[in-house]
């Protein structure tokens, strides 16, 4: 009995430990303390059980603590590290910075790569270089348009870094802007639940627009075009082609460059995709995205002028 008793007590003590005691209307209503705090302010709890009926009036309404919780739009100017992503973006980025620098074959602005470059500016056309390589590098001016075409439409409204400096650069120097960029945005949206409210002027008009996809696709294709002098004799182009990335630091960094970029489309292109299908496509978002890397660069530009529109769901 004595242990019985004891054990009541024990309880009883336990159970007044855990509550608190409100009153209301001149009565004492026990309230069981939340081990964690309400994830919402000043949370409004109906009175609908029989024993609390029996001391509220019908309809009446108990008001719980209010509990101090996180905004969740966060007016920082970054979201970097939210995403396990924006550390391999850096991670990447300080690879290239470190094999552009240091690593990289060749001399840094070396004697033979200024003398390309400048046979680059003197003679457009047909410079004195390997000719695949200058097909290839000449897929660097669409990629500021491609990056656009897959970045603008899903780009955050809640501010951060403007997407429109590093997709200028873009064109010249590739990842070593972008990196940063992508790393250091704010969260890219999922939804886009209306395209005609959510989107800028040049998204809709501009990125969105198929003719001037169409465009970019024909403007890439006679880019790589201007590597065609090359099919000449196929075997010795190839071959100098591979000599030149061995041993040029201008070649082998804008080549390690472009193939950055050219991963980093895969996954943009999939999560674009993602936005615009129907929920029983979703699936192909991947196999989408990494489709793309069989044309560099321009495999992408392809993307965007097959890709389904947003505003047909608006339409519908």
């Amino acid at each position: 009995m004595k242990t019985f008793f004891s054990s009541s007590i024990a309880v009883a003590t336990a159970v007044l430990l855990a509550t608190s005691i409100t009153t209301v209307n001149g009565f004492h209503v026990p309230q069981v303390r939340p081990s964690v705090a309400s994830p919402s302010l000043n949370r409004i709890v109906a009175v609908s059980s029989p024993s609390a009926r029996f001391f509220f009036k019908k309809g009446q309404l108990v008001e719980e603590p209010a509990a101090v919780v996180q905004d969740e739009e966060d007016g920082g100017w970054t979201d970097f590290g939210t995403d396990p992503l924006s550390y391999a973006y850096i991670g990447a980025w300080a690879v290239l910075m470190a094999f552009g620098f240091v690593f990289a074959p060749g001399e840094l602005s070396s004697a033979s790569d200024n003398a390309m470059i400048q046979s680059v500016i003197a003679n457009p056309t047909a410079p004195d270089m390997n000719s695949f390589y200058y097909g290839i590098f000449n897929e660097f001016a669409i990629i500021p348009i491609v990056l656009a075409c897959t970045i603008m439409p899903r780009a955050s409204d809640k501010g951060g870094i403007p997407a429109g400096p590093p997709l200028f650069l873009s064109a010249f120097i590739a990842y070593f802007i972008m990196g940063p960029y992508l790393a250091l945005r704010k969260q890219p949206k999922t939804i886009i639940a209306d395209p005609s409210e959510e989107l800028g002027w040049a998204t809709r008009n501009i990125w969105e627009n198929k003719l001037f996809n169409y465009g970019t696709v024909a403007f890439g294709i006679l880019c790589l075009a201007a590597g065609a002098p090359g099919l000449e004799n196929p075997t010795e182009s190839w071959n100098g082609l591979i000599d030149l990335i061995q041993t040029s630091r201008f070649a082998s960094v804008s080549f390690a460059d472009l193939s950055l970029i050219t991963l980093i489309l895969t996954k943009e292109v999939a999560e674009d995709y993602k936005v615009r299908c129907t929920p029983e496509n979703i699936d192909k978002a991947t196999a989408i995205g990494a489709s793309t890397a069989l044309l560099p660069i321009l495999g992408a530009a392809i993307y965007c002028a097959a890709r389904p529109p947003l505003l047909v769901a608006e339409e519908e």
